[in-house]
């Protein structure tokens, strides 16, 4: 008797919470969770005609409150990858015959501002069926480009293939187009598009110049990866050794990516105990 109490119980409670959610002109909703997906594109030394990346590799999630008429706040949290290659450069160009290499997998946390183009209606429900909006903000991300040689994966940062430290983290500032479809009462289809400036020219691990000195051979071979490819140009074989050009330190890495997002909306008292809920209205309201 007492486990069929229990299970009425929970039974009921599933259907109140239910109802609650489904309960969408009760009461408005601030706060809503994403869940998505995407391209990302790296720019850098290895990028060299600045191909658009059509891998969809990215994976995200968000929380966003509106708080004021046409501004919301969002924190973001994502797993990307990043690659580049000289082996997809022109025919006998220098980035050819410097045959280099990276793949790396991201995390990166991130802290938008939103501005919407269009005033907010009133209530949740009553939103445009076309949102548009930009954005900007603050990230910060962690990096590890990686190699293939000989059938394994070396980490560059480790090989220090130009004789230099960098750090894991850097801090990226992100600006960013987009637009909501309303999908229905609770639901949008979120579409972004943004650029990601970073602090480092090491997201592909290609700076400054070729190292003089390695601690194994195993570094020395992952910096000058020339042999691979034999002469592609006689001239830029001879001129990659040590410290020649390898890079450009003048210009820092960025990356582009093309979101495609599932968004809903939270009720205020989807958590709550007695009204003392978690999710809460903004003050601003």
């Amino acid at each position: 008797m007492r486990k069929l109490l229990t299970i009425s119980l929970f039974f009921f409670s599933l259907i109140a919470t239910a109802q609650n959610f489904l309960s969408w002109q009760f009461n408005d909703r601030y706060f809503a969770v994403s869940i998505g997906t995407g391209a990302s594109t790296y720019f850098g030394e290895l990028n060299s005609k600045n191909t658009i990346s059509d891998d969809f590799s990215q994976f995200n999630i968000g929380i966003e409150a509106r708080l004021l008429n046409r501004v919301g706040a969002r924190i973001d949290a994502g797993i990307f990858s990043l690659s580049g290659a000289d082996r997809n450069a022109a025919d006998s160009s220098f980035q050819r015959q410097r045959n280099l290499s990276f793949n790396s997998r991201n995390l990166h946390f991130q802290l938008h501002t939103i501005y919407y183009l269009k005033p907010y209606q009133g209530d949740y429900y009553k939103r445009w069926f076309f949102d548009p909006f930009i954005f900007t903000g603050v990230g910060y991300m962690k990096y590890n480009p990686t190699a293939d040689l000989g059938g394994e994966t070396y980490s560059l940062r480790e090989a220090q293939t130009e004789g230099a430290e960098y750090r894991k983290w850097v801090t990226t500032i992100p600006v960013g187009i987009g637009a909501k479809f309303k999908a229905n009462e609770f639901l949008n289809i979120n579409l972004e598009v943004s650029y990601h400036f970073t602090f480092t020219d090491y997201l592909d691990d290609v700076s400054s110049t070729y190292a003089a000195e390695f601690t194994n051979a195993t570094s020395e071979l992952l910096s000058d990866r020339k042999e691979e490819v034999g002469v592609v140009n006689p001239e830029f074989y001879d001129l990659i050794q040590p410290g020649a050009v390898r890079g450009n330190p003048d210009t820092n890495d960025s990356f582009l990516q093309i979101s495609i997002k599932a968004e809903i909306f939270l009720p205020p008292d989807l958590f709550s105990r007695k009204n003392n809920a978690i999710v809460k209205k903004p003050s601003a309201y």
